[in-house]
């Protein structure tokens, strides 16, 4: 919900979600720009189906197509110019022994640098990568993207409560050096109730009312 609602897609024409699951994102972007043609890459089959369902439900469903297949093995000669990401993020941690839930929250350190590799081909000269991942790994991220030519131009520190600090951080990348803007967002107050800023900026994406007390 938070990348989601980060995501500028005002310019874009063509955008590629990549480890799209069941289409939140591609559905957010579309929501905020119904004419972006979007490519919807998905490993677990499953997750593909539902995504490709949910998009046809949609008012957008015919600007989307799902590819359901590692993206590791995705094919295209597009460049786009925004590619956004939620993926695994457990690098080399432990894993459950349950195939679909590690394939959606695990990756290896070698394979995650394939990604970066892979992200970085497919994106065009005024394009932007955004990818959310946790905290403490975001200076491994920010080593691998300098070494491939992504320039980070956008750094976003989320904090899940005021003691809980930089538990997710959303990074936006491009090929071409800018003035780096960083800021940060907390999601929930102490009471563990959300707080005013995260309500302003997902409210439109939620079908209930996030100001009712837990």
């Amino acid at each position: 919900m938070l990348l989601g609602s980060f995501i500028d897609a005002s310019n874009a024409v063509r955008a590629l979600d990549i480890g799209a699951g069941t289409g939140v994102l591609t559905l957010m972007v579309l929501q905020n720009n119904p004419t972006l043609i979007v490519d919807a890459v998905e490993i677990h089959r499953e997750a593909a189906e539902e995504c490709a369902f949910n998009l046809k439900q949609s008012s957008w469903g015919k600007n989307a197509t799902v590819y359901p297949q590692d993206f590791l093995a995705f094919q295209s000669k597009e460049k786009y110019d925004l590619i956004f990401s939620n993926p695994p993020f457990y690098v080399d941690g432990l894993k459950s022994g349950i195939e679909s839930i590690d394939q959606a929250k695990h990756i290896t350190r070698a394979l995650f640098e394939q990604f970066v590799v892979k992200t970085a081909q497919f994106l065009n000269k005024s394009g932007r990568f955004y990818v959310i991942i946790p905290g403490n790994q975001a200076d491994f991220l920010l080593g691998i993207a300098n070494e491939n030519e992504l320039k980070l131009v956008e750094r976003i520190d989320i904090h899940a409560t005021e003691e809980k600090l930089n538990s997710r951080v959303i990074l936006v990348f491009s090929k071409h050096v800018e003035s780096l803007k960083q800021s940060e967002l907390t999601v929930r107050s102490m009471d563990g109730n959300y707080t005013s800023a995260y309500i302003s900026l997902t409210k439109k994406y939620h079908f209930n009312d996030l100001t009712s007390k837990i």
